[in-house]
């Protein structure tokens, strides 16, 4: 029920259909450019190596700007889930149902998880098979459903930081917050991949650890890049030389769990706030 409530609050609020919008011209704009590129590389008959090298630039650019779009469609989409609903009034009406608010939180959670699962999906699918058709890039599906899986994760953490931020904030504060600390965490991906051609210094090692412990976004994202590009086989190899979207450090396993107690601590923290919030 309240899957089918958020697709038609998302539709009344014309988020989905902007957004939709936004990522039609995305994805062609993207199929052009890589059509383009993919005859100027066949043209010049370069090696296959280098073939290669292009293929992966092409798709570390592409799902780049798609965590772009996904991310700010949390954003927009979730902002305003708690305090937005409450200043209109319709919090009061929702909340007067025989439902636990702990309840109600995770069902709207659950609600905008899944059409952000969706439209992630998509869209990391969409870049995806671009540059394998146009630009050949060779793909194994254990390595597709693991970068996808970690793909759509990172969206997720963001959805959840940016519901809990609702419960305290107005609507455009919190997306003002939340996207400052989206925008913090990947300031620090970059800064780190930066970081490969003078040495990374104890300093900016701390900053960027504690970022991403803070947020762990971009790092979730920089895992999926990882495992989508053959893990140890290529990434190693062919991102560490790609200035700012270089691959320096690879999250671990064991962060990647941080992550899981992560989003659950925001849950928890989300569904108490929010049981004891005055509506």
């Amino acid at each position: 029920m309240y899957i089918t409530a958020i697709f038609k609050e998302l539709t009344r609020k014309r988020v989905f259909l902007v957004t939709l919008i936004l990522t039609f011209f995305f994805l062609v704009l993207f199929a052009l450019g890589s059509h383009e590129l993919a005859g100027m590389v066949n043209e010049n008959r370069v090696s296959p190596a280098e073939s290669l090298l292009s293929s992966m630039v092409l798709m570390v650019l592409g799902l780049f700007f798609a965590q772009f779009l996904a991310s700010f469609f949390v954003l927009f989409s979730a902002m305003g889930t708690i305090t937005g609903e409450q200043e209109n009034g319709l919090m009061l009406a929702v909340a007067a149902r025989p439902i636990s608010r702990w309840k109600l939180y995770l069902a709207k959670w659950l609600g905008h998880a899944v059409w952000i699962t969706v439209y992630s999906a998509v869209l990391f699918i969409s870049v995806v098979s671009t540059i394998h058709r146009l630009a050949g890039y060779p793909i194994r599906i254990e390595e597709l459903l693991t970068g996808l899986g970690l793909f759509l994760w990172m969206p997720l953490i963001l959805l959840t930081l940016t519901m809990l931020g609702s419960v305290y904030l107005p609507m455009l504060g919190n997306g003002i917050c939340a996207a400052l600390l989206y925008g913090f965490s990947l300031f620090s991906g970059l800064v780190d991949g930066i970081s490969v051609y003078r040495g990374a210094s104890p300093a900016i090692e701390k900053f960027v650890l504690l970022t991403g412990l803070l947020v762990p976004t971009d790092s979730v994202f920089r895992r999926s890049l990882y495992e989508l590009m053959g893990g140890a086989d290529w990434a190693g190899l062919t991102l560490a030389d790609m200035g700012p979207f270089s691959l320096s450090s690879i999250p671990s396993n064991a962060f990647l769990l941080y992550t899981v107690v992560y989003m659950a601590v925001l849950l928890l923290l989300g569904c108490r706030a929010f049981s004891r919030k005055d509506l």
